[in-house]
């Protein structure tokens, strides 16, 4: 979140840059537009805090992952703290390089007390070589 160029990434669902440029809060569905010249060997990755009062007032968190229009599910993520969830995608899930649209569903919601805000404490998302 906290490149540069981050806003320029951001479809929807992401509010700009607080006190802290390196993490932003997300609403339940924000929407992401990014570049890959490169589509095999791919690992999705995204990187979140999971703040301890949305588990004590939610329970674990899921995340429903679209990547152009192909859908899958995270685990649950049950514990507190920075949490980093990586998924390998096999080869051929994204079909060829270019822009690829990369959509979240958080679930259940949760409100911060502070200011309403409803969806996760994000730092970074986005894609890997897996070197294997």
């Amino acid at each position: 979140m906290s490149d540069p160029d981050a806003d320029a990434h951001i479809v929807r669902d992401v509010p700009p840059a607080g006190d802290d440029p390196d993490w932003r809060f997300t609403g339940l569905h924000p929407k992401f537009r990014l570049e890959l010249q490169d589509v095999s060997h791919l690992v999705f990755y995204v990187r979140f805090f999971n703040h301890g009062e949305a588990l004590l007032a939610r329970g674990p968190v899921t995340f429903a992952v679209d990547i152009n229009g192909k859908q899958f599910q995270s685990e649950r993520f049950a514990y507190e703290g920075d949490v980093e969830y990586r998924h390998p995608l096999p080869d051929g899930f994204i079909a060829k390089p270019g822009p690829v649209e990369v959509s979240l569903d958080i679930s259940p919601p949760w409100q911060y007390p502070g200011d309403g805000t409803v969806g996760v404490l994000l730092h970074s998302i986005g894609f890997q070589r897996d070197e294997k």
